[in-house]
């Protein structure tokens, strides 16, 4: 994955992404980690992994309709640990198949308890989809009991 974020902060990010199937909710976990930076994606298609447009939306309110994303990104500055949530913006997938998926990302964070924004932008190709543990997905997705 490769991205490149303004605003708040200026930088850029390069590493191996991963790629997460849930079976029990149908979503899709897609992320980067390099040392104390990471860059993520949840994707939740309609009922399978498709490619298309996932619309970022926070995840601190759960909306039913589907396709739809959330987002994240940290890193490490000088003292402290940086998180931000996706605001807005979208995740395209133009690959989802057997050879694993790719796409690209232009979507808008706000840092976690503070005024911090940000603009991420970037890829990812031919990321191989593995399963994800049995109680995989969302504590308050519908049906959860």
């Amino acid at each position: 994955m490769a991205a490149r974020w303004t605003g708040s902060a200026e930088g850029a990010f390069r590493a191996p992404a991963s790629a997460l199937w849930c079976v029990r909710d149908t979503l899709l976990e897609l992320f980067a980690v390099r040392n104390d930076t990471a860059v993520g994606f949840v994707l939740l298609p309609k009922d399978s992994l498709a490619a298309g447009v996932y619309s970022i939306f926070s995840a601190q309110t759960f909306i039913a309709f589907r396709p739809q994303a959330t987002a994240a990104a940290r890193w490490l500055d000088q003292v402290e640990l940086k998180g931000f949530e996706g605001t807005s913006g979208v995740v395209t997938l133009s690959e989802a198949g057997a050879t694993g998926v790719s796409g690209s990302f232009e979507v808008s964070l706000r840092r976690s308890g503070a005024a911090d924004t940000l603009m991420i932008k970037g890829s990812f190709a031919g990321v191989p989809v593995g399963r994800a543990i049995e109680a995989c997905g969302r504590a308050n997705r519908p049906g959860a009991g």
